[in-house]
């Protein structure tokens, strides 16, 4: 498992190096000078993570993961099962989309991967263990939602008592 987290981390971190590294592609049109982006890799990373932030967060509200209808789901069955529409040439293996769900995890300062249980079974995801708050669960099930080859999250999480 440990191997999987480091080439994980290996892979990100070469993606990581490749986006930032990459030339500026500018086009040039007659009489204009060219565009250049100046913006620090600080202001490029700040920026990427507003875009990822305000993608996650309509995602969230569109598989129906506010914190309201996570406490409705906790509350009638223990348990929040949401399903999207697979798409096509998912073939990635059981254990890679764990790996990737719980990469992801790792990476949320408020989420902790210790405490969530991964499962992953042809495309359909349980998670297991506790968070902090409804607003965790449901952003644990988006990001396990918006993972490559995963079709269904089961959540089984619980809100941690305080």
């Amino acid at each position: 498992m440990k191997l999987i987290i480091f080439l994980l981390g290996i892979a990100a971190g070469a993606a990581g190096y490749h986006y930032y590294h990459k030339p500026t592609c500018t086009a040039l049109t007659p009489g204009t000078a060219a565009s250049v982006d100046n913006r620090t890799v600080a202001e490029k990373a700040r920026d990427g993570a507003q875009a990822a932030k305000e993608s996650l967060s309509e995602k969230m509200v569109e598989w129906n993961l506010t914190p309201a209808e996570i406490n409705q789901d906790l509350e009638k069955t223990g348990r929040v099962v949401r399903t999207k529409t697979a798409a096509a040439s998912q073939g990635l293996s059981n254990a890679r989309i764990v790996a990737v769900i719980k990469g992801k995890y790792a990476l949320e300062d408020q989420l902790s991967a210790r405490l969530i249980n991964v499962d992953a079974d042809a495309g359909k995801v349980t998670l297991r263990g506790t968070a902090p708050s409804a607003e965790l669960i449901a952003r644990a099930i988006a990001i396990a939602l918006e993972t490559e080859g995963v079709t269904s999250v089961d959540s089984q999480l619980t809100v941690s008592p305080k």
